[in-house]
């Protein structure tokens, strides 16, 4: 029985768009070897390249403003953001203050707080502000975002070699991504005046020479470190 013409142009096709798109991913993958730590040694190896690299996105996964997703993210953002470009922040929720952060020891200089109206503001305000050279680091809560808004902010920040840190629900977990790694925040026990939560890697584009571990958050002074199994604490500064 003869080919379908058609369905050998169908298949030629998909061919073509698999592999452009294996191109892209490439691409975006070698788009920038320079790795920025998180300032904690367990938190690095649960990275692709043991650290955060210049020109990607990370999505932090989490329920509720209780998850721990969203404090954990903007102090990893703070010690990523060591140098002279400032971080914004896309605060559609206005859930972000800026008076609790400078207790944790942001310089308020640096950061830019946004309040866009809508969340199709808040997109648009993340895409911009990622495709800035002049800044360091885009921090957005963003809860529906589809496969190609994903994608443009993913090239965003390829391109301006710049850091998106996108706190998602884990309703985001079905859908698809173009971040780097997702890391899931989940709350744990914890002691008086600290906050303990469960990290674990749910996607990464590179091997990751950890998959899960727990952080705890001093929340007098602003400081993560690693939960080891003793009684003892190693502590590590979230901020300078």
């Amino acid at each position: 029985m003869p080919a379908n013409p058609t369905e050998n142009a169908r298949t030629h096709t998909v061919a073509e768009l698999r592999k452009q798109l294996q191109e892209w991913e490439r691409r975006s993958q070698r788009g920038s070897s320079t790795l920025v730590s998180t300032g904690c040694e367990v938190l690095d190896a649960l990275l692709p390249g043991h650290g955060i690299r210049l020109g990607s996105v990370v999505e932090w996964i989490g329920d509720g403003s209780a998850s721990g997703a969203g404090t954990l993210s903007l102090l990893v953002g703070r010690k990523c953001c060591e140098m002279e470009r400032p971080m914004i922040l896309i605060d559609f929720h206005r859930e972000v203050y800026p008076v609790a952060l400078a207790a944790f020891g942001f310089d308020l200089s640096k950061l830019i707080v946004v309040h866009p109206h809508s969340e199709q503001e808040a997109l648009w305000a993340c895409e911009e502000s990622l495709r800035s050279k002049a800044v360091a680091i885009v921090w957005a809560k963003v809860e529906h975002l589809t496969g190609i808004a994903f994608r443009r902010l993913q090239l965003a920040a390829e391109e301006s070699g710049g850091i998106g840190f996108l706190v998602r629900s884990t309703t985001a977990l079905k859908q698809p991504s173009w971040a780097d790694v997702r890391l899931v925040v989940t709350p744990r026990p914890s002691r008086c005046k600290a906050y303990r939560f469960q990290v674990s890697v749910a996607y990464s584009r590179g091997e990751t020479m950890r998959s899960v571990t727990d952080i705890e958050i001093d929340a007098l002074r602003g400081t993560f470190y690693e939960v080891v199994a003793t009684s003892q604490t190693h502590r590590l500064p979230a901020v300078s």
